[in-house]
């Protein structure tokens, strides 16, 4: 084997290629230039500054289509250097962690030099090559470089808590490596019989499968495997691996094929992103003209989750960089920057600050969904450059969050009606405004008059827009969301908004005439008096259209239940002013049906 110290007589004009590269690179320094150039496929740390000056190369690449560039002689291979388990009896050595692009390198090589390393584990799939293969072997006891996550921090693991709550009993997933990715895991404890297809597995991986959480029982493909690439982790994660059946390693080509990951139903992707621009543009590799990572699998994998039944595909990100001056938000992206997903292929994108499904959604439902899931300081701005490119109405309305309340995540609840369904109730957003104009044309004329008290047919966009953006530092809009995320409706609404003199809250509800008589009214008064009351609020007022017996009742038992009292009933011209205090908040009135919150 040849040392650094004897470059300088033994190689010269030799071209490296890598995938990943962990640990130290020697061979990037800047004197060795002439006698090394680096290609990697992926841009890690410990070479992004020889890419950046040009003393390496970057090739933009996704690692499926790798093993055919070897195979076509695009990148032609002289000599693969490779690491391997120790031969068997049958006379064949496995590839262990790495066969992702390994085994089209020795198939394609005109050499082929193999470390042997007793650490190396013996993985199962089609990580097997015969040593007939290898022309030259030295043996190499070292232990395995092995790789610890990136520290998470309360911002990542707001970011992963939204991730999970998108994630299904029975689901496949695809998760990355990366801080965002390796958070996930533990939010999934409580679900059931997921599965994992992933380009690489992790210690994280480990976790769901002792906790019984992946059984892979639920795939279609692969049923009961753990199938990746590569895998890159402990001690722990190798000795799992070695010689295990329920873990198989195959070629990228393969496990990276739409066509392979869509045949499991259910499949999740999970990747991440350095910008995405308000239309849904997904910048991966590089920020601007600056290369940072690679395209790895995660455009492949996207892919094939959009094609599996019941598939989903997530990118989420923090919404900002790590020293919070630059939103990863952006109007537009940064000029050089490469789209590795387009704006006709997102769906769910996620930061600490929520979800915006933008998936059959206009540019102007696009931009408005961004907008609330961007940190609070940067929203404004972007809402100016959206109206300068003609994104969004020129009227529409901002509301800037206190620090205090940037958007309730932790109100968020969810209620089973009387004989089912289960609704998620959670605060009105800007970007509900064109689901509450639908919600209001399928409510009956009465619906709307006993609403609006009057016969209103219309609700054009400069009225919606006043329901829908809410200052929750002083009122409060909910509604009541039937369906997932990406086909929701709402079937109900309420608002409490807090009069002159700050002691008393004006409190208006609406369900929808299809759900009433089933507990949503009421669940939706006591939702709002807590917040109400934990705000200060004592007195409460709402004003009904003469005959409105249904919300009379309500009131009177919301009294006999001991959650209002001196509740007052007047009348006057062709309205019903009713009037009640809650002089502090029971703690029988707590809700009973929250499945999960932002604490």
């Amino acid at each position: 084997m040849l040392h650094l110290s004897n470059m300088e007589t033994h190689t010269e004009d030799n071209e490296l290629y890598h995938v990943i590269s962990l640990g130290s690179a020697p061979y990037v320094k800047e004197q060795y230039a002439k006698r090394f150039r680096y290609n990697s496929f992926f841009i890690t740390d410990n070479i992004r500054a020889a890419v950046r000056t040009g003393r390496a190369d970057y090739t933009p690449v996704s690692s499926r289509k790798i093993p055919e560039l070897f195979e076509k002689q695009l990148l032609p291979v002289d000599v693969a250097l490779i690491q391997t388990s120790m031969p068997s009896e049958s006379g064949h050595v496995s590839l262990g962690i790495s066969v992702d692009v390994t085994k089209s390198a020795v198939e394609n090589a005109r050499l082929v030099i193999a470390e042997i390393n007793p650490e190396m584990p013996v993985t199962h799939g089609d990580s097997l090559i015969p040593t007939s293969s290898i022309d030259y072997m030295v043996e190499n006891h070292a232990p395995l470089q092995e790789w610890v996550p990136p520290r998470t921090t309360p911002q990542i693991e707001r970011v992963a808590r939204n991730i999970a709550t998108l994630i299904e009993d029975g689901s496949t997933l695809q998760m990355g490596v990366g801080n965002v990715p390796n958070a996930v895991p533990k939010y999934l404890l409580g679900l059931e019989n997921l599965g994992i297809h992933s380009e690489v597995i992790t210690d994280s991986v480990l976790d769901l499968i002792d906790s019984g959480v992946v059984t892979n029982s639920k795939k279609t493909h692969h049923k009961g495997e753990t199938v990746a690439a590569f895998c890159i982790g402990s001690k722990r994660l190798y000795k799992t691996i070695d010689n295990n059946p329920k873990f198989k390693f195959y070629p990228s080509d393969y496990i990276l094929d739409p066509d392979v990951i869509a045949k499991n139903p259910r499949m999740v992707s999970i990747n991440s992103a350095l910008e995405i621009d308000l239309t849904g543009q997904v910048a991966a590799d590089s920020l601007g003209h600056y290369l940072y990572s690679g395209i790895g699998g995660a455009v492949d994998l996207h892919r094939g989750a959009l094609r599996s039944e019941g598939g989903k595909v997530i990118v989420a990100m923090p919404s900002t960089s790590r020293d919070e001056k630059k939103s990863r938000i952006v109007s537009h992206l940064s000029p050089g920057a490469g789209v590795a997903i387009t704006r006709a292929d997102i769906e769910y994108v996620i930061t600490e600050y929520g979800i915006a499904y933008l998936h059959g959604a206009t540019l102007r439902e696009r931009v408005l969904a961004m907008i609330e899931i961007a940190h609070p300081k940067f929203r404004k701005g972007l809402l100016e450059k959206a109206k300068e490119y003609g994104y969004c109405y020129q009227d529409q309305i901002y509301n800037d969050p206190p620090e205090i309340m940037l958007y309730p995540l932790d109100c968020q609840e969810y209620y089973t009606l009387k004989n089912g369904p289960t609704v998620r109730v959670r605060p009105i957003l800007t970007s509900d405004e064109d689901k509450l104009r639908t919600f209001f044309y399928t409510l009956s004329d009465q619906s709307r008059y006993s609403r609006y008290f009057s016969a209103i047919r219309a609700l054009p966009h400069e009225k919606a827009q006043k329901e829908a953006n809410i200052d929750f530092s002083r009122d409060m809009g909910i509604a009541a969301f039937l369906g997932p995320i990406s086909t929701e409706k709402i079937i109900g609404t309420g608002h409490f908004y807090i009069l002159y003199d700050n002691q008393t809250a004006e409190i208006s509800l609406l369900v929808h005439d299809d759900y009433r008589n089933r507990g949503l009214a009421r669940y939706f008064l006591t939702y709002l008096t807590k917040r109400a009351v934990e705000r200060g609020i004592t007195r409460f007022i709402t004003e009904l259209i003469m005959g409105n017996r249904a919300g009379i009742f309500l009131l009177k038992d919301f009294a006999q239940s001991g959650l209002a009292k001196n509740a007052t009933v007047e009348r006057a011209d062709e309205v019903t002013i009713l009037t009640w205090e809650v002089p502090e908040f029971p703690s029988h009135m707590e809700q009973k049906a929250i499945r999960y919150s932002f604490e």
